[in-house]
């Protein structure tokens, strides 16, 4: 007995080392992909990962499980810059969470997503509400709006980092810039750096400067470019990175909250 428990005790530890060796592998992989794959290709992969995700809801994941309830950021945007009921264009609606709160706090709301079945759960949810939110398929990037008709875009779920390359955020940001009425706000969510510079992810951009100089590789690759079971992920260094990026669109910043993950734009 004491020796088949030494043998399991050696072999958990010994699994334990191959599971955090094979962490590491991973998270190098994820760091260089972004390199070598165009944002095509990587807008590509981001919607087969949506569309495996809500497969699942209400299947193999019960919707009882998922929070249907505002985030805290998203309460403070609701109680800061959209007092008055007006037109909203939720992008990246998913399972039409913010959709259907906004909907019933008296705005009328318009929800895009990709994945057809999270907005049949969206929609499904929503009978129950005097008003209920309408829910479009498309591609989040896609904007099925007129110029000036809009009053508040909200893009949750840090969706603006999920646009691969720096160029491809700014041109979209001036895309939804052109949809808001005058005085209209943006909010733009997205993924801040919150672990320290080590030397590992100072490898990782290493080597991803010198993949990028192979023949079809991804000219667009910036540090802080992240690719995780198929879900591209730009994650900011900076505030001033991201002020810069801001910068170079036709909107205007009202605020930033750094801490929070979240832009307002106008």
């Amino acid at each position: 007995m004491r020796l088949l428990a030494l043998v399991l005790t050696r072999s958990a530890k010994l699994i334990a080392a191959l599971t955090d060796r094979l962490a590491h592998v991973h998270i190098f992989l994820s760091g260089i992909l972004p390199a070598l794959l165009p944002p095509e290709q990587m807008a590509w992969l981001m919607r087969q990962f949506y569309d495996h995700s809500y497969e699942a809801a209400g299947t193999m994941i019960p919707l009882e499980i998922y929070p249907w309830s505002l985030e805290a950021w998203e309460e403070q945007v609701a109680t800061d810059y959209m007092t008055a009921p007006g037109p909203v264009l939720v992008l990246g609606a998913g399972l039409g969470r913010e959709s259907l709160i906004l909907a019933e706090r008296g705005h009328r709301v318009l929800g895009i997503d990709l994945a057809r079945r999270g907005l049949t759960i969206g929609v499904c949810r929503g009978q129950s509400l005097t008003h209920p939110p309408a829910f479009v398929q498309a591609d989040f990037l896609t904007l099925p709006v007129r110029p000036s008709s809009v009053g508040t875009i909200l893009v949750p779920g840090v969706m603006y980092s999920a646009v691969p390359g720096r160029t491809r955020r700014q041109a979209w940001g001036n895309a939804l810039h052109t949809c808001l009425t005058p005085g209209g706000r943006l909010i733009l969510n997205f993924v801040i750096a919150r672990e320290p510079d080590t030397t590992r992810a100072q490898t990782t951009h290493a080597v991803a400067r010198l993949l990028q100089r192979l023949p079809g590789s991804n000219p667009d690759y910036q540090s802080g470019d992240t690719c995780t079971n198929g879900h591209f992920m730009h994650v900011f260094q900076t505030e001033q990175e991201l002020r810069e990026e801001l910068a170079g669109t036709r909107a205007r910043i009202v605020a930033i909250h750094w801490s929070d993950g979240f832009a307002v734009l106008s």
